[in-house]
This record gives structure tokens, C-alpha cells and sequence, in this order.
């Protein structure tokens, strides 16, 4: 199960890293485009990062982020990188939550994937879901969640600061040089967004 797991994150962080067998077409001179795109509609998630938020709007998210810190940033290839997002749902929205930590245990994880590669070509969004806990994927990715008191914890509980913590590392070889954008949405077991963050960076193809 968990080498499924690791394979069916590998593959949504990179496309289905899966147009492997579409052939990679370099180009005689690299376009001049920025590590982040930010549409002035979005708003940029606080912290040492180039996220922002979305695709659903901060105002429909539950938690409050106190920050998040992507280390390196931004995020290489065929390196591990790390990421921290600490934050808490406040009182006032807990209130209207009355079954919070059922709804926290059956969340879900979300990462969509798509690009632009240097060719011009499209690939369309690919998603897949996990269930939103402290779990190990094999080798290749961690997600760890903390308590307000720092201890380690199966689900975030929803009661003061919890702190998300993850290692993962995208294979170049196996990545399609273009313009990426991965979006990360957590939903409670009812629906809700617990948060909705996107990031767009440039990556290129490298072998190790």
C-alpha cells in the first residue's frame, strides 16, 4: 500500500510525471519567464514562500495561517525539500463546527498538477486525493502534523496552533520542462476547505 501511495504522489506532483513517454523537446533559447506568477487577484500566503492562495478563496478557507516556509525556495529538483504551514481555525469558526474532529479524521489532501512546457504545449490538470494525516509515503514523502503543544499526532485537531510538516523531492528525469502550478487543497470529511494553496514556479528536466 505504501509503495502505491508513493507512486500515486510522484506521479501527481510531476503530471503524471506520466507524459514520460511523451518525448521532451528542448528549445534553442529558454523564455524569459519569472519563478512565480501572481495574478493580482491572489493573495499571497504569509511566510518564506511563493504561494498564494487558492483555487478556492481565502475568504471560504477555515484555517488561519500563521505562516508557511518552503525551504529551499524555490523548490529544486532531484533535491528534498521541505515545507511548514502552521496555523489554527479560530474559536469563532470552531463554534459553527460542532463535529470538528470527525471532520478532521476523514479529511482529505488534494494536489492537482498542470503546465506550460517550453514548447508551448498544455498539459491538462491532473488530480489525486489522499486522506489528510501524518503518514509516510515509502521513501520519497512525509507528511507529519503537530498539536498545539508540539507533539506529533495522527490528524491536525483543530484546537490552537497545528503545524503541518512535509519532505518531498520532485525526479528530474522524469520531469517535462515547463511552466508548473500545484495546488494543494485539504477538505473536512463534510467539504469545507480547510485551506487552498497554489504555487507556480519553473522547472526543468535534469538527470541525477
Amino acid at each position: 500500500m505504501k509503495s502505491l501511495l508513493s507512486t500515486t504522489l510522484t506521479l501527481c506532483a510531476l503530471q503524471t510525471i506520466s507524459a514520460i513517454n511523451l518525448p521532451f523537446r528542448p528549445v534553442a533559447h529558454k523564455p524569459q519567464i519569472p519563478v512565480m506568477s501572481e495574478p493580482q487577484d491572489m493573495l499571497k500566503v504569509p511566510g518564506d514562500n511563493n504561494a498564494t492562495y487558492g483555487p478556492v478563496p481565502k475568504a471560504e478557507q477555515l484555517l488561519q495561517v500563521e505562516h508557511l516556509s518552503i525551504a529551499p525556495s524555490p523548490i529544486p529538483v532531484n533535491k528534498i525539500f521541505f515545507t511548514l504551514l502552521r496555523g489554527e481555525i479560530l474559536p469563532s469558526k470552531r463554534e459553527n463546527l460542532p463535529n470538528l474532529a470527525h471532520l478532521l479524521a476523514t479529511a482529505t489532501l488534494t494536489i492537482t498538477s498542470s503546465a506550460v512546457l517550453a514548447d508551448g504545449t498544455h498539459l491538462a490538470p491532473q488530480s489525486y486525493t489522499v486522506p489528510f494525516r501524518t503518514t509516510a509515503f515509502a521513501d520519497s514523502a512525509h507528511i507529519s502534523i503537530r498539536n498545539r503543544t508540539g507533539s506529533y499526532v495522527e490528524h491536525f485537531d483543530g484546537t490552537g496552533t497545528n503545524d503541518i510538516l512535509s519532505d518531498y523531492w520532485i525526479p528530474g528525469m522524469w520531469l517535462q520542462t515547463g511552466m508548473w502550478t500545484f495546488e494543494v487543497v485539504v477538505k473536512l470529511g463534510d467539504g469545507k476547505c480547510l485551506f487552498a494553496i497554489s504555487l507556480t514556479q519553473w522547472l526543468e528536466k535534469k538527470n541525477l
